[in-house]
């Protein structure tokens, strides 16, 4: 893709001068969220790290299409960012009637800010405490078992579709209208089993408000330690991850990629941050903006498969 004029002849000039004014980071959800919390942890620390405000402006709407098409719509000069999860580069790509923007020709990838460890749990009632359990029952009483999710087509959806086809086992997925609702269903027994962020189950398996059964990803993780992951309890298969991650509009200069990517290192190794983000479980990642690009491929062609395999839709 051709550069703009300006960003063409001018690529040093810029990159030397930048930052001079301030930074805009467009997070495509509703305040309060977990992108939301981090996105402005991360801006903070920007702020200190490149000496410029760093403006976080939330733009929720259409499961972040609306936010993301305005980034896609700005100047490429690395003044305005997008903050993203999952869905809306990787998934709504494959179950969108029409998308606003192409992720990989309108965006260009940053950085991969964290990764979200997800972790399969279910209601004590259920008096299932292993992963092996939950199989072997689902198994014996197929169907019998509900799933819930924040809603058709999101992540966790996706990972409990996921989990029912690598264990080869039947669960109907009850979706809700956010990861509040049916965690709340969930707690009181509405549905059995949920494959949810680690941030939002935590403090209710630690509790033995729920039963946590597997980490859905490579390795244990710290604040839980004795929870092990689905390779060791036997469905090796199920890895999935939830993440967040900062976008630019196409066209965005190497210099100023490079730029960004450091200054997002650096933001977020801030003891402040770090301790923060280490607190709720989740793992800090910023990773370069082709480490990044080369995960958007591989996470848009696992979940893009499951998509169409099961003729998932919106509602």
């Amino acid at each position: 893709m051709a550069l703009p004029l300006a960003t063409a002849m001018f690529p040093v000039r810029a990159a030397d001068k930048f930052p001079s004014r301030p930074i805009r980071i467009i997070v495509p959800l509703a305040p309060g969220g977990s992108a939301d919390t981090v996105c402005r942890l991360l801006g903070n620390g920007l702020t200190k790290i490149l000496g410029q405000p760093v403006i976080v402006e939330n733009r929720p709407g259409a499961g972040g299409l609306t936010g993301l098409s305005e980034v896609a719509r700005s100047a490429p000069d690395g003044y305005t960012l997008g903050y993203s999860l999952a869905g809306a580069l990787t998934v709504a790509p494959h179950i969108a009637r029409k998308m606003p923007y192409d992720p990989f020709k309108d965006l260009v990838p940053v950085s991969q800010v964290i990764g979200v460890p997800e972790i399969i749990v279910v209601n004590p009632r259920t008096g299932i405490k292993t992963l092996g359990e939950l199989v072997s029952y689902a198994k014996a009483n197929p169907g019998k078992l509900n799933f819930g999710s924040a809603g058709n087509a999101t992540i966790p959806h996706l990972a409990g579709e996921l989990f029912k086809r690598v264990a080869g086992v039947e669960m109907v997925h009850v979706p809700y209208r956010g990861s509040g609702p049916a965690l709340n269903d969930l707690l009181a027994g509405q549905v059995q089993v949920m494959v949810s962020d680690i941030t939002l189950v935590r403090s209710h398996i630690e509790a033995g408000r729920l039963t946590g059964l597997a980490v859905a990803g490579p390795r244990r993780v710290d604040q839980l330690p004795n929870l092990p992951t689905t390779a060791e309890a036997g469905v090796p298969a199920m890895q999935v991850s939830n993440w967040h991650g900062l976008v630019a509009p196409a066209g965005l200069p190497p210099a100023l990629l490079d730029e960004l990517h450091h200054g997002i290192a650096r933001a977020m190794a801030l003891p402040e941050v770090k301790e923060r983000i280490d607190s709720e479980g989740a793992e800090i990642v910023a990773s370069s903006s082709a480490e990044f690009g080369a995960f958007l491929k591989k996470e848009s062609d696992k979940w893009g498969g499951l998509v169409k395999e099961l003729g998932i839709q919106w509602d």
